[in-house]
């Protein structure tokens, strides 16, 4: 492996002459094929993979890397060795999609052990990363060991940068690989798209030691000309507690431009001292950028004290943002000590009368609702101020808060010998909506249900709820819900859980994507303003065609963004306006090899593999664990202030598909 894996000499690129694969949404045996890829038709898929045509044998080894069945592991094996570059890229993709050990030989054999082209090296680099989605512990240590791929070697480091993260994706670590990733990360020699990517590693991987690099770290933070590297360093020093290494992120917090990275920053700060950063968070609940303000708030929610909860109050009466205020007397809830009744109550009242004034505002009555999830005592309110509320939103939100109060650490704390007799009550409430068919609350109640820290499985006598809910939901429209109701029957009768697919129910409409060139674009118009998505049509033409298709037939006007999470994604197209919305039918997923590695990407929310259907989301920083899951099919090309503005509750006013000019 080791010999595989080094460059040795340079030859030149050979005299194939590679025929040009040019995949035509017009081109009926293309449309077949991915029809084949729609209904997960393996066998017909694989009877593409002889075809003289190079554009056929891409468009079916992409298919497997969506379909991801082991059936197909022995001919995407024999294409490894395809005439066609790009085939044989794809295939080595898809072997990674798969994820199975026994795909790791081979992938390794097809190593070109040559410095040959760049062009020849995005298949070797598409190698490594496979092997980082398939191979075992062993062989982490033996590709982080490669130390000889050249500073320009561009495509090989970013092969070795990605296959350490996807072994870090599949909770799978070692000290030589975190070392390999802290020199790609902070050595600005290192081309930056490599950068990113090892930067990232260092703040998702979990169960990693840095604390011999943290000062080298530190250093890549403050010389990072790139903000997408300086937010990944930003969290990945979270993982110390030096002081010194502190004093260089709060420096970096006063001088740091970048929203994204502040956020990241404020983040940060919870590993370290309460009273060395108390300060400068306070100094920012009223940020001009919300994101940051809220981060701040967020902090207090997450790292408070209890010493300070009158301090909190005073910072909640002042004209702040309402998000940051929720937050702020969700730290103040959370922080009081269960007896403090009568300050709990005061807190809980103040709340109350938010969530009933801005009824009518229900994003931003959601935020005190979930505040009351800090506050045990507030189960029984809950169900008359928001459950019982016939405000989806805000419906939905108090179901959310019931799970956080009783999955919370202080619920037996708080309620001791009485717990088991609040969970029935609590039970009641989750019945309650079960015999009311709403699907958003139904998933969250199963899911407070299956819980096994919660403990539910020997307080249920009788399932029956259950399965009368389940038998009155529509499939494919309410799988999730479906599905999260399956696994708490699972769990209550003991038994394996296994996740009901959705079947092939909605074609691919090629009538519309016969419309469609390199230069379709959507223009988002929000009150905000508006962005213009460019459309990957030809890669992922399934979602493409559906997006389009909900475009012209106005489904997206006046739909709001339910989910916007800081320095992560805007995420709209529910008709409910909570997450839980969907339509009579479900799409594919497409995964072929495409990257969340810039802002601005656009991808197909879903509740598994196949499930999505009309909600999408945008990317405020590359996401890279998000890679192979989630379908891309476009990226914002125009307007990400305005991405980045976006709040919850903020509406897309129409969504309008034209030729770009």
């Amino acid at each position: 492996m080791a010999l595989m894996i080094t460059i040795n000499s340079c030859v030149p690129p050979s005299n194939e002459i590679i025929t040009d694969i040019n995949n035509a949404n017009s081109d009926l045996v293309y449309q077949g094929i991915y029809n084949h890829q729609d209904k997960q038709n393996i066998d017909s898929v694989l009877l593409y993979f002889n075809h003289s045509n190079p554009g056929y044998r891409l468009a079916a080894v992409n298919a497997m890397a969506s379909i991801q069945s082991e059936l197909s592991i022995d001919s995407l094996v024999e294409i490894l060795g395809d005439p066609i570059i790009e085939v044989r890229t794809a295939a080595a993709y898809a072997l990674g999609q798969i994820g199975n050990l026994e795909t790791v030989d081979p992938l390794m054999n097809a190593f070109v052990n040559k410095d040959t082209s760049d062009v020849d090296n995005v298949f070797n680099s598409t190698i490594l990363e496979a092997i980082g989605k398939t191979g075992n512990k062993s062989l982490l240590d033996v590709l982080a060991s490669v130390e000889s791929y050249r500073i320009t070697d561009t495509l090989l480091l970013l092969g070795q940068s990605r296959a350490i993260y996807r072994y870090a994706n599949r909770g799978i670590n070692t000290q030589k690989g975190t070392n390999r990733m802290v020199e790609l990360a902070s050595n600005q020699a290192y081309p930056n798209e490599v950068r990113v990517i090892a930067a990232n590693y260092l703040a998702r991987a979990k169960d990693i030691d840095i604390s011999k690099s943290q000062f080298r770290i530190a250093e890549a933070l403050i010389g990072a000309s790139d903000p997408n590297v300086r937010m990944a360093i930003a969290l990945a020093l979270r993982k110390v507690t030096e002081p010194d290494i502190l004093k260089i992120l709060q420096s970096q917090f006063i001088v740091e431009k970048d929203y994204r990275v502040k956020v990241n920053i404020l983040k940060a700060f919870g590993s370290y001292k309460y009273i060395d950063n108390i300060d400068l968070i306070l100094d920012h609940l009223d940020d001009e950028n919300i994101h940051v303000a809220n981060a701040a708030a967020q902090y207090l929610v997450d790292h408070g004290k209890r010493d300070h909860v009158e301090i909190y109050k005073t910072f909640a009466k002042k004209n702040l943002d309402h998000t940051v205020r929720a937050k702020i007397y969700a730290s103040v809830l959370k922080h009081l000590p269960s007896y403090y009744i009568e300050s709990r109550a005061i807190i809980r009242s103040s709340l109350l009368r938010y969530i009933k004034e801005l009824k009518g505002k229900p994003y931003v009555a959601k935020h005190y609702v979930a505040a009351l999830g800090q506050d045990p005592y507030s189960y029984a309110y809950l169900k008359e101020a928001a459950i019982d509320s016939g405000v989806v939103t805000i419906r939905t939100a108090g179901m959310e808060a019931l799970s956080k109060i009783v999955s919370g650490k202080s619920f037996v704390n708080t309620f001791r010998f009485r717990s088991d007799r609040v969970k029935i009550e609590i039970l009641d409430i989750i019945k309650e909506q079960f015999a009311k068919g709403d699907v958003g609350t139904m998933a969250i109640g199963a899911g407070i249900l299956s819980n096994e820290k919660i403990g539910y499985r020997n307080l249920i006598q009788n399932d029956s709820f259950l399965i009368a809910a389940a038998a009155k939901l529509s499939l494919p429209r309410e799988i999730e819900t479906y599905n999260e109701i399956k696994k708490a029957l699972a769990y209550i009768n003991n038994v394996k859980y296994k996740a009901e697919k959705n079947s092939y129910n909605h074609p691919i409409n090629w009538k519309t994507l016969a419309t469609v060139s390199d230069s379709t674009i959507a223009v988002v118009r929000t009150n905000k303003g508006n962005f213009t998505i460019k459309l990957f049509g030809n890669t992922t033409p399934g979602s493409v065609a559906n997006f389009i298709d909900l475009a012209n037939d106005d489904f997206f006007d006046n739909k709001v963004y339910h989910r916007v999470v800081s320095n992560f994604v805007i995420q709209g197209g529910c008709p409910r306006g909570d997450g839980y919305g969907s339509l009579d039918y479900s799409i594919r997923s497409e995964l072929p090899q495409l990257y969340y590695d810039d802002e601005g990407y656009v991808g197909m929310a879903s509740a598994g593999l196949n499930t999505e259907g009309t909600q999408w989301f945008v990317t405020h920083s590359p996401t890279p664990h998000l890679d192979g899951k989630y379908t891309i099919f476009g990226k914002v090309t125009e307007g990400m202030d305005v991405v980045h503005q976006i709040v919850e509750g903020d509406k897309i006013i129409d969504v309008i598909i034209s030729l770009q000019r």
